[in-house]
C-alpha cells in the first residue's frame, strides 16, 4: 500500500477580517431538564468567529485547508476603531497602542478557533504567535490581518 502524496502547502496566506475585532467570551452555562450541566459560546463570540470564518473560505476561494500539517507561525493585527470622544479636527491621531480589553490572548483565541479546519487542521500546529493590538488612525476601518506560513517563513 502507498502512502497518501504530500500536500503542497502554500509559503505564506494573508487574510483580512473587516469589522471590530472580537475576543472569546467566559464559556456560559446551564442546567439541563436531566441535571446535567452544558457549556456554550456567548452569542457576540460565536457570531464573529462565523464571520471570520466565512472571509477565511472566501480568500481561500472554497479549497481544501491551508496547512495540514507541520508547524507554523501566525501574526495577528488587531486594529481597533478610534473611539469618537478621541476625535481631533486639527493632527487627528495616529495609530496607537490599544491596551484595554479585550485582551490580546482573547482575541487570539477568537481568531485561532476561527481558523481552525480552514487555515490549519488544529490550532496546536501553530508554534509561533506573534500579536500586536492597535488603535487605528482616526478614520481607519477596524479590521483583524491574520499572516499564516510555515515556522520561520516570515522575516
Amino acid at each position: 500500500m502507498s502512502s497518501p502524496a504530500p500536500v503542497a502547502a502554500v509559503a505564506t496566506f494573508v487574510v483580512r477580517i473587516p469589522g471590530e475585532p472580537c475576543g472569546q467570551g467566559r464559556p456560559r452555562a446551564f442546567k439541563t431538564p436531566q441535571g446535567f450541566i452544558r457549556t456554550y459560546d456567548p452569542k457576540k463570540s460565536r457570531n464573529w468567529k462565523a464571520a471570520a470564518r466565512d472571509v477565511m473560505v472566501q480568500a481561500l476561494a472554497g479549497g481544501a485547508i491551508l496547512h495540514p500539517v507541520g508547524p507554523l507561525e501566525v501574526h495577528l493585527l488587531a486594529i481597533f476603531s478610534c473611539p469618537p470622544s478621541q476625535y481631533r479636527k486639527r493632527d487627528p491621531w495616529p495609530r496607537r497602542w490599544h491596551a484595554k480589553r479585550p485582551d490580546a490572548e482573547n482575541v487570539c483565541k477568537a481568531v485561532l478557533d476561527a481558523g481552525t479546519g480552514v487555515l490549519w487542521s488544529d490550532d496546536a500546529q501553530i508554534a509561533q504567535l506573534f500579536v500586536t493590538k492597535a488603535i487605528g488612525a482616526q478614520g481607519e476601518s477596524p479590521y483583524v490581518e491574520v499572516r499564516v506560513g510555515p515556522l520561520g517563513s516570515f522575516p
